[in-house]
């Protein structure tokens, strides 16, 4: 799959996600989406913050690689860089699938990062393929036949 195609189906997966928060996230509202810090070009694919005051910066994955878990640590390092380290920042990666080695990684390094498995539902609205995608095999049709069948040839002769 190309990047460009990808990063458009997060980003419908992401958009939907934020538009109906309250159904996901109840505690959180939406403080912003494409969030980013003077200085730089990256940025966080959503923004929130709970009751608690605890804010979470969010990266939206189809499938959670190293990538992510990388993307995720620079976003809440710029956060905690701008916001000082008296704000409570964490980072969420969600995502249909994660790489077993980031779960295992997130969980023994303690990183403080949420893994937020998203409901298969939510491939809807990115245009996510679900399952295994196979080709399409064109149905041919046979032609009738005019030959007798080796059935109808066996009762000719009895």
């Amino acid at each position: 799959m190309q990047d460009g195609c990808r990063f458009e189906r997060e980003c419908r997966v992401r958009d939907y996600y934020a538009a109906h928060l309250k159904q996901h996230r109840p505690s959180e509202l939406l403080v912003a989406r494409e969030n980013s810090y003077a200085g730089s070009a990256v940025r966080a694919d959503m923004r929130t913050i709970d009751r608690n005051n605890v804010t979470r910066l969010w990266e939206f994955k189809i499938r959670a690689s190293y990538e992510a878990l990388g993307q995720i640590l620079v976003y809440v390092a710029m956060a905690r860089r701008a916001e000082g380290n008296n704000q409570l920042i964490r980072g969420v990666i969600a995502g249909f699938e994660f790489q077993p080695e980031i779960v295992d990684t997130v969980e023994r390094l303690n990183l403080g990062i949420e893994l937020v498995t998203l409901s298969p539902v939510l491939a809807l609205a990115g245009g996510v393929p679900t399952g295994p995608t196979l080709p399409a095999i064109p149905v041919i049709p046979h032609p009738p036949s005019t030959a007798p069948s080796s059935l109808d040839q066996q009762e000719n002769r009895s």
